[in-house]
């Protein structure tokens, strides 16, 4: 019984698996090879981190109440810990001292603005730059005197209102001109002494300010015995000043500050160097918000490109959220891409996944000030069992939470202004409206959409009149690139979001259950309260209901060497779209998500480690997003006995044919040319290579085994290159510094190589294996012995490779491979040198018969003609039988042979293709692949 119900599941696993395999799910089904990029950050999900935190303001200098409410309603009010106020010399101080009218009349509309936040507010103090009143001096012979009476004077209107003043710029941007008290080191130098005599400023810090980062040093240093902070914006000068004045203003002792953010990159890249203060210029939208909120938590990574003016980062936020942010400079920027790199675990990027690596282009402008989009952006990083779905660009239906109506048009209009309702779906076009994500170039932050009307998408969903306010009212309207037709997507739960506005921070929400209920704007709510604001995003072909499928039955897991196997009933409805497939390391542990949207009722999952019991669960999930109850836990364990992890045989595609299902991925053109097994093979031509999944060699003892037709070129060419970075990689080189085929392999303590005695022949097939056991690692060309080592000692477990590679190098100057590959083999143990010799004779085939094999058997030739011939141990009297079948699995053929070690088969009356050949001796099994051709 045991034999029989092996052969059925692994003949249904050939069947479906080599000619079907898009119907075979695994964790690699959606592989796909990222492109490279300029910077990478690998990052942990689950690592402590380090915190990266300071106090964060808004701006009042630029007296807006709009910047002020957006920067309240992205950053949360209860965020702004600081407020930047501004003093003013164009009028004089009346005679009993205090400040003109005028000039009250300035700073009461910014204690209005103060007032918002309800409580009060620590504040820093620059000046504006307008005219000087003469009272204050002259151009080159200002009196630092009545200056510092009107600072003093300012001061203390602030403090009478009930706030504290902490910090004083007496020169905002120093370096910019010789206008308003600007430019003139001497004055500033006697302006900060006359301060420091002013008991009001006893607790305040006084500071200088420049706005190019080239000039933020030499006034700081001019200044220094004056001063408690240094300040400098990022409008021009060098990111390495940027850093560097951060850092020289902490070594000193004193305060660093940024009180001018106009971009979250200024943020991300001030905070690695220890900026302590940071005031956004006009208003924070979504990205800065939200870094904002992140930076109370942990810096998990960092990379920045100092030449482009571009940095990237990942924080954990103190709710154990993991987001990923990237900035570019408002007006020095260079388009730069950042590569996300999960070390540990796949994960999901905005909803895509799982996977291990994404990478963001940011862009950049053509010089100074010229075409720069000032361009930000937020990911969101999630792992675990409730995972967002993925929003692309294309058409929904938008679903309320609470009244169970979609989003439509009023009368299904097309006019501008029509009124944005909700009413029961009809499959009407007026109810169903296109996502279009924003493009990066938008200007500022691009985490935003475009919602436009299906019946008409030049329409877009728009806050009517900008409104900031709750109850604001959404209209259609013209499309156009007003910020009050932006919208963002925050995750709820189960399928959930909010839908928020770029202009006021707001978010969507139905006015009532009722037929026609308006839809409005209104601060975020949360708990059940929240239902009124949480939408789905439906296919259009999708009823809206909210009746869950049938829990799936009969979850089986199966232990393979190197994988796990699921299999079970599918759910009876119709409506069913796919399953979720999650996975635990503990008995009812903490679950998480590895796989959605299933179509079959089979799923490898490939990613689990060697002797680690695992737990699974599923989900069915209908065409609505109506998701099941979890099926029962199931568990298994992959053994790790000696198998093939992977084997790629490129005959017209690029899957694996292990029941691992390891699939590749390419990245360029590739193409299949006749083969060295079988009837193909993989061309690379110089420019393509493929992409093997992340956590293929994470093996103790492997083999890498395959065929090569190379056609010369360069040195440092790549058979294949398993690695993380340039530091740690395993590596196969047709031609080498020294001429010959040489494997390297580093594991960060220094490169360890084998080299071959011989060149690899060019324009012929060659076989080439590399084997690293358990002492001794063994280089092969041709199924004969080139080197071998006990002084290899890395193994590719210490690093465990993620970008593993054909064709390419962890190096960027490297060339790509130039030929063709055939027959690409990785095994989880190190094959004797007989294995190797038969892989290259083109007699060894691998069983999936664990410990049950028929010993000692080999066929050949490889592909068969007429005659196949059979080789196997006889020792004993057992009858061998030899069975053909066809990939649906019908019995074509058979012979017994009794009391031999050898038999023949004819194949002559089978036309070419790919068959199956199962052997029975008494106990024993075997199965193998059959090729045939004629």
């Amino acid at each position: 019984m045991k034999k029989n119900t092996f052969f059925i599941s692994f003949l249904l696993l050939f069947a479906i698996g080599i000619w079907q395999i898009n119907a075979q799910t695994s964790t690699s089904s959606n592989f796909v090879v990222q492109p490279s990029a300029d910077e990478v950050l690998f990052y942990d999900v689950k690592a402590t981190g380090t915190p990266k935190t300071m106090l964060w303001g808004l701006d009042t200098a630029w007296a807006s109440e709009e910047n002020f409410r957006r920067g309240m309603a992205f950053m949360g009010g209860e965020n702004v810990d600081v407020v930047r106020v501004s003093y003013f010399t164009h009028l004089p101080l009346e005679s009993n001292g205090e400040l003109a009218p005028a000039i009250k009349a300035l700073i009461d509309k910014r204690l209005g603005y103060l007032a918002l936040l309800g409580r009060p507010m620590q504040l820093t103090m620059n000046s504006v730059r307008n005219s000087v009143d003469p009272s204050y001096g002259t151009q080159g012979n200002y009196n630092p005197v009545t200056w510092a009476a009107n600072i003093a004077a300012t001061i203390s209107y602030y403090e009478a209102a009930g706030h504290e003043v902490i910090s004083l710029a007496p020169c905002n941007e120093c370096d910019l001109g010789t206008s308003y008290g600007n430019g003139d080191k001497p004055f500033n130098a006697a302006l900060n002494t006359e301060l420091r005599k002013l008991s009001e400023l006893d607790d305040v810090r006084i500071s200088s300010s420049t706005l190019n980062t080239d000039q933020a040093l030499p006034w700081y240093n001019y200044l220094k015995s004056t001063l408690d902070e240094g300040i400098t914006h990022q409008l021009a000068g060098s990111f390495s000043n940027y850093a560097n004045f951060f850092e020289t203003v902490r070594s000193d002792g004193n305060y660093a500050s940024n009180d001018e953010l106009h971009n979250v990159i200024e943020a991300i890249a001030g905070l690695e160097y220890g900026l302590q203060m940071g005031i956004w210029w006009g208003t924070p939208e979504y990205t800065g918000g939200k870094f904002l909120k992140a930076s109370k938590g942990a810096r998990l990574a960092y990379a920045e490109n100092r030449s482009n003016w571009t940095a990237a980062s990942v924080y954990r936020n103190q709710d154990g959220q993991v987001e990923a942010f990237l900035g570019a400079s408002e007006r020095q920027a260079v388009a730069t891409s950042y590569k996300f790199v999960s070390q540990n675990r796949a994960v999901y990027y905005d909803g895509h996944g799982p996977q291990r690596e994404f990478v963001m282009q940011m862009p950049g402008g053509t010089g100074y000030h010229q075409n720069q989009p000032n361009a930000e952006r937020v990911i969101n990083i999630q792992w675990g069992e409730d995972i967002q779905p993925a929003i692309a660009n294309g058409m929904y239906k938008l679903v309320n939470r609470e009244s169970g109506k979609v989003i439509q048009v009023a009368n299904g209009s097309t006019n501008d202004g029509a009124n944005i309702e909700v009413g029961t779906d009809a499959g009407q076009t007026y109810q169903q409206w296109e996502m279009n994500a924003v493009p990066a170039n938008v200007g500022g932050d691009f985490t935003f959409y475009k919602i436009g009307l299906g019946s008409n998408t030049s329409k877009k969903m728009a806050v009517d009149a900008s409104n900031l306010f709750n109850n604001g009212n959404i209209i259609s309207f013209a499309d156009s690139n007003s910020l009050n037709r932006h919208w963002f997507i925050e995750y709820a739960e189960d399928g959930w979001f909010y839908i928020g506005s770029r202009i006021s921070g707001k978010f969507l929400e139905v006015a009532s259950t009722s037929e026609n209920a308006n839809v409005r704007q209104w601060e975020k709510k949360t708990g059940l309260n929240s239902y009124s604001q949480q939408w789905r995003f439906l296919p259009v072909n999708a009823p809206v209901e909210f009746n869950a499928p049938s829990v799936p039955n009969n979850l089986v897991a199966t232990g393979n060497p190197e994988s796990i196997q699921l299999d079970w009933t599918a759910s009876p409805e119709a409506d069913v779209a796919g399953y979720t497939i999650f996975r635990a390391e503990t008995a009812g542990g903490t679950y998480s998500t590895i796989a959605r949207n299933v179509l079959t009722t089979s799923f490898v999952d490939n990613t689990v480690t060697i002797g680690g019991q695992y737990f699974y669960k599923i989900k069915a999930v209908d065409n609505s997003l109506n998701a099941s109850a979890h099926s029962a836990e199931v568990s298994a364990i992959a053994n790790g006995n000696n198998a093939v992890v992977a084997h790629y045989e490129f005959e017209q595609n690029i899957l694996d044919s292990s029941t691992n299902l390891n699939h590749t991925a390419s990245s360029g053109t590739i193409s299949f040319d006749s083969g060295e097994i079988g009837s193909e093979s993989l061309v690379l031509n110089g420019s393509s290579y493929l992409q093997l999944p992340p956590d293929i060699a994470n093996q103790e003892e492997i083999t890498v085994a395959t065929w090569v037709y190379w056609n010369g070129g360069n040195i440092w060419q790549r058979i294949f290159d398993f690695g993380n970075n340039q530091n740690e990689f395993m590596y196969m080189s047709p031609y080498s510094g020294t001429g010959y085929l040489r494997f390297g392999i580093n594991n960060g303590s220094g490169l360890q190589t084998l080299d071959a005695t011989v060149a690899l022949p060019e324009n012929q097939w060659s076989h080439v294996a590399v084997t690293l056991g358990a002492t001794t690692a063994s280089l092969y060309i041709n199924g004969v012995l080139i080197n071998e080592s006990n002084t290899v000692t890395a193994r590719p477990i210490d690093f465990k490779p993620m970008f593993n590679y054909i064709g390419k190098s962890q190096f960027s100057t490297n060339p790509l491979l130039n030929g063709r590959i055939d027959d690409f083999r990785v095994y989880n143990y190190a094959l004797t040198a007989q294995d190797v010799a038969n892989l290259y004779n083109k007699t060894l085939s691998t069983d999936n018969c664990e410990n049950n094999c028929i010993d000692g058997l080999t066929f050949w030739p490889v592909p068969a003609n007429d005659v196949l011939n059979l080789s196997f141990t006889n020792n004993t009297n057992e009858i061998t039988t030899a069975n053909i079948y066809d990939i649906n699995g019908r019995l074509l053929l058979t012979e017994d042979f009794v009391n031999t070690a050898k038999g023949q088969l004819s194949v002559a009356q089978l036309p070419s293709g790919m068959y199956l050949l199962k052997l029975n001796k008494g106990e024993k099994i075997s199965v193998k692949k059959l090729l045939i051709r004629h």
